[in-house]
């Protein structure tokens, strides 16, 4: 990276940057009055000190801490008043009120196996006739039917004025879908059955988005026309358009494993393939008097233009944003650094939307960038090619590996996996993608020609399959994917460190990068053998919140013993790698011994557990699990002598009053697990509130955890 002084907008950045991360990070806020008070102040320093600090050089960085605090000031400011959830008119405040919600739909309607889910605005409460104008946005899940089937963006929807606030994650290093959607300003939901709501209008949405939302379906159905169809309409969707609502599990698992799942989003590999498309295009204008200018004209419009046809993503808008600076510092005759134009890029979509640093792609995205734009020049001039073939070949190893580089350490902390043969995948699938989209590009615009659109469909199709079968072949190679890595902040951030450091050493030379680096390397090699320690003498059990299901763990070092039920072992079940999956990597288990919690007997016996008839002893607990579906348990009733136990474990909803146990056992804990129903956990509380027992409800309170 080149020295600070021609980087300007990267400083000026990194200050706004930690502005909100501040915010959505540590929840560290500054009020209205005491920025008030610190910027008026600080604006009218910084006026009348400016000229005195350009000639007391050694004292410049207090007008440099002036700025900085000026601008973390702005970022957190920014983004405290992007969070609607604390303004007075947000219509939380307004729930109690009996009465109906009239809702905007502000996104694409997304349909899931048993229901539709949309995402709405709510404009107003009406309650006793009275109309309440509120702002916020809400969740709603609805029933499957022809109604819920017709819904689309922009339509105006009425319904109860019920909603519940998005519940926390209910289980350990468990995905906080709460806090995601909190940063997408939604903070409730909720389900609606057929004939809870009504549409009352449509066309209430941005009309630009309407018309981009209009033609990307319209491009689809163009696609199906010509008999693209199943898994290659599911990759062409996604690949083209940004639309991934027919990319199932199997299909998505493929692309991670092979390291290739960047293909599906579109992002800046595609938008930088139109770019290139289009600057060979309207090349000619540079010839031109004021040609450039006229060229970027239109390689802008052309590209937002895509991002139209993409139904304005997330990815696609971060990308055009960047290209669109990219091509006007490309429209001066002047050296434009490349950092100061992703910097410009990352300013402006921060201001629009702070809340966006948060989300993963917008994280790798500008790491892979940056690694790209740093490193790869570096790899690629350390080997020379003639021909262009093994050049092409070798340019797009050195730039594979260079993002690899920026984001493998952040892809492994977020997705815990590592494509090992990333270089082989995207030699194959960067040519690929960019013949998908020429060809896509050329077929949408010849469709009308129904000859053509035959055959370039059958092309199309064709590309198509050749990468889907290319990918599947990658991925199912031996070892293809190193997977279940725990990686940690601390680990994540130290690496990144290391990194940037050896980057330092190897593109400047520094000699104080690499001194400063090896201490890093001994800090991370401590965090690792404390954690590796920490893991190898770990003792603890988890009573899971799965809705429905019995699941515990019952963790020694990196062994564990699971204990569920019977559907949730033995059917391929998304609720293990939602709810338990990430706790295990975390705690480093690599082994995992599956057993089915009967009502019988199912006994074993292990170094650290040892299990018969649902009496367990691990270490040195004692532990009984109550599943005795019968209205009267004997078990209860033949002995007069009180079994002393630990814990006892309440599961699978059997039938019994908490005083009929209390006779039998004498326990330190009893466990309701999320296997019984609300109504009787209620009930079973109420009955240990009135007796004095401690109790854990799993289905209120999130997985139970102890830890020995």
């Amino acid at each position: 990276m080149p020295g600070t002084t021609q980087i300007p907008l990267v400083r000026l950045y990194i200050p706004f940057l930690a502005g909100i991360i501040a915010v959505t990070s540590f929840g560290i806020t500054i009020s209205k009055e005491l920025l008030f008070i610190l910027l008026i102040p600080l604006f009218i320093f910084i006026i009348f000190s400016g000229y005195y600090f350009k000639f007391n050089y050694h004292n410049r960085w207090i007008f440099g801490f002036i700025i900085f605090l000026f601008l973390f000031s702005a970022g957190n400011n920014i983004t405290v008043n992007q969070n609607e959830k604390y303004k007075t008119g947000h219509f939380s405040n307004y729930l109690n009120q009996d009465g109906y919600a009239i809702l905007d739909i502000t996104e694409p309607v997304s349909e899931r196996q048993n229901s539709y889910r949309v995402v709405g605005r709510v404009r107003k409460i009406i309650s006793d006739t009275i109309g309440f104008d509120v702002i916020g946005k809400a969740m709603l899940y609805l029933e499957k039917d022809s109604l819920a089937s017709t819904l689309k963006y922009g339509d105006r929807i009425i319904t109860n004025n019920d909603f519940s606030p998005v519940q926390p994650p209910q289980n350990p290093y468990q995905f906080n879908y709460k806090r995601y959607l909190s940063f997408s300003n939604i903070h409730y939901q909720g389900y609606r059955s057929s004939g809870k709501y009504d549409i009352i209008a449509s066309d209430k949405g941005n009309m630009l988005k309407s018309k981009a939302l209009q033609i990307r379906k319209k491009a689809m159905q163009t696609l199906q026309t010509y008999s693209i169809q199943d898994r290659e309409f599911a990759v062409l969707s996604a690949l083209l358009l940004g639309y991934r609502e027919y990319i199932d599990d199997d299909l998505r698992q493929e692309f991670a494993g092979a390291g290739a799942m960047h293909i599906l989003c579109v992002s800046g590999l595609h938008v930088g393939i139109i770019y290139l498309i289009l600057n060979s295009i309207f090349s000619f204008f540079s010839k031109i008097k004021n040609g450039k200018i006229i060229k970027t004209i239109i390689i802008i419009l052309l590209i937002w233009f895509y991002a139209t046809l993409t139904g304005f993503s997330p990815s696609v808008l971060r990308a055009s944003t960047m290209f669109s600076f990219i091509a006007l510092a490309r429209s001066f005759n002047r050296y434009t650094n490349i950092y100061n134009i992703l910097a410009a890029s990352a300013f402006v979509l921060t201001i629009i939307n702070p809340y966006i640093v948060t989300r993963i792609g917008f994280q790798l995205s500008y790491l892979a960038v940056i690694s790209i734009v740093t490193l790869q020049p570096h790899f690629y001039n350390l080997i020379f090619f003639k021909n262009k073939l093994p050049d092409k070949i070798w340019a797009i190893t050195t730039v594979s590996v260079a993002a690899q580089i920026g984001t493998g350490p952040l892809a492994l902390y977020y997705f815990n996996q590592f494509p090992n043969y990333f270089i082989l995948t995207n030699i194959v699938v960067i040519p690929l993608a960019s013949i998908i989209i020429y060809t896509a590009l050329a077929f949408l615009i010849i469709s009308p020609i129904t000859a053509l659109a035959e055959l370039t469909g059958k092309m199309l199709s064709f590309f198509v399959y050749l990468m889907h079968k290319s990918v599947k072949i990658i991925e199912s190679l031996p070892y293809s994917t190193l997977q279940n890595v725990n990686m940690d902040l601390g680990t994540t951030l130290t690496t990144f460190a290391l990194i940037t450091l050896f980057t330092g050493f190897y593109i400047y030379k520094s000699r104080t990068c690499f001194k400063i680096a090896l201490p890093a390397i001994a800090i991370l090699a401590i965090i690792t053998s404390v954690k590796s320690i920490s893991i190898n003498k770990q003792n603890s059990f988890i009573v899971y919140s799965i809705n429905n299901h019995s699941a515990i763990d019952f963790i020694s070092g990196k062994s564990c013993t699971f204990l569920a039920s019977d559907d949730l072992i033995s059917t391929a079940n998304g609720n293990l790698d939602f709810n338990v999956t990430q706790n295990r990597i975390r705690r480093g288990i690599n082994k995992v011994d599956n057993n089915i919690l009967e009502k019988d007997t199912s006994a074993f016996s292990k170094h650290y557990l040892w299990k018969r008839n649902n009496y367990i002893l691990f270490n040195d607990l004692k532990i009984k699990i109550l599943t005795d579906l019968k209205p009267y348990n004997p078990d209860l009733h033949n002995n007069t002598k009180k079994l002393n136990l630990d814990y006892l474990i309440v599961s699978q909803n059997p039938w019994f009053n908490i005083s009929d146990v209390k006779e039998k056992y004498c326990f330190e804990k009893i466990i309701f697990d999320a296997s019984n129903p609300f109504w009787k956990v209620n009930q079973w509380i109420k009955e240990c509130e009135d007796l004095g027992l401690n109790y854990w409800s799993v289905r209120h309170e999130g997985a139970y955890v102890r830890d020995l």
